[in-house]
């Protein structure tokens, strides 16, 4: 009897081994793969990444911090396929400007605690006063400076970005060396009239102008006032373009287009993918050039007094919220 039980339980496992096999490939050419890596660092905030991919077209990518607090933003897109990314949750300000002159200042006050490249830019991690910041040269024009914005937010967790650095001045009230704080930017060189959209406007999002954090404006007027209380600052819209404006004519054409108090060439593009990032933003220029009058001579000359002039007051402003 006890032989015929143990038998009868043999073969009971048997089939359940057979109709589990049987399960598992009863579909031709669908199989699943599962990878799952852990990566652990000794350093505070080691993060664990977990990537699970389906043959059959559908994909899922998690990573996960360490850290409290942590951040996390889901993203799908078509194929069923979901991405998410989780960031630090530490509240860093990135910092962007487009030329060395302009994130100097600001490097050298920080205290790097560790450097980090990607896409060719250097994202410094380091502290303003009691803020963490992450500090990066962008390189010109508005492609880098979207680049970087992007990178700011969403790997290294930033919730508020200032650009910082020079612009030629739009308006004659403004003169070098004075200051402008951004109400909004726009593209003054995107222009897709021709297929029914306003000049700048930028198609089916109804937005051709994109506006600053009111905050981080009140904050960046008061660190002029407290800083540098003997140069003028102006609140206005800020005109972008992958154009360096020196004539008179350029200047002319983005006034009657826009207005604006200032032209320069990566904020407008930083101002767009805060927006698309619900991210806080602010740009901050000093006043290096007036188009229809400063020669290039010039503005070479003094563009590193104003990028450095401008890089001390974001330093204030920082320390200061």
């Amino acid at each position: 009897m006890k032989k015929s039980f143990i038998s009868m339980v043999s073969i009971l496992s048997l089939i359940v081994c057979f109709a589990l096999t049987g399960c598992a490939g009863s579909e031709k050419g669908v199989g699943t793969k599962i990878d799952i890596g852990a990566e652990t660092g000794a350093e505070a905030g080691a993060g664990i990444k977990t990537e699970t991919s389906t043959e059959a077209g559908a994909g899922v990518k998690t990573e996960t911090g360490a850290e409290a607090g942590a951040d996390t933003k889901t993203v799908t897109g078509a194929g069923a396929e979901t991405t998410t990314y989780t960031n630090s949750g530490n509240d860093a300000i990135g910092i962007i400007g487009a030329m060395e002159p302009e994130v100097r200042t600001l490097k050298e006050a920080a205290n790097i605690q560790k450097t980090t490249t990607v896409a060719g830019m250097d994202f410094c991690e380091g502290k303003l006063g009691d803020k963490d910041v992450v500090i990066v040269q962008c390189g010109i024009g508005k492609v880098n400076a979207g680049v970087c914005a992007n990178t700011l937010i969403n790997d290294f967790g930033c919730t508020k970005i200032i650009n910082t650095g020079v612009a030629g001045s739009l308006d004659n009230n403004i003169d070098i060396g004075d200051i402008v704080v951004s109400t909004d930017t726009v593209q003054h060189d995107f222009d897709v009239e021709a297929i029914g959209f306003a000049r700048g406007e930028i198609p089916y999002t109804g937005l051709y102008a994109f506006p600053a954090d009111e905050n981080l404006r009140a904050a960046a007027v008061r660190a002029v006032s407290e800083a540098a209380p003997e140069i003028s600052v102006f609140e206005g819209r800020v005109c972008s373009g992958d154009q360096f404006i020196s004539t008179k004519e350029q200047k002319d054409t983005i006034i009657n287009n826009f207005g604006g108090m200032c032209c320069e060439m990566e904020g407008a593009a930083i101002g767009q993918v805060c927006y698309l990032n619900e991210t806080p933003f602010v740009v901050i220029r000093a006043i290096s050039d007036k188009p229809d009058e400063t020669e290039i001579v010039e503005y070479k000359e003094f563009e590193k007094t104003a990028a450095e002039h401008c890089a001390k007051i974001v330093q204030h402003m920082i320390e200061g919220m």
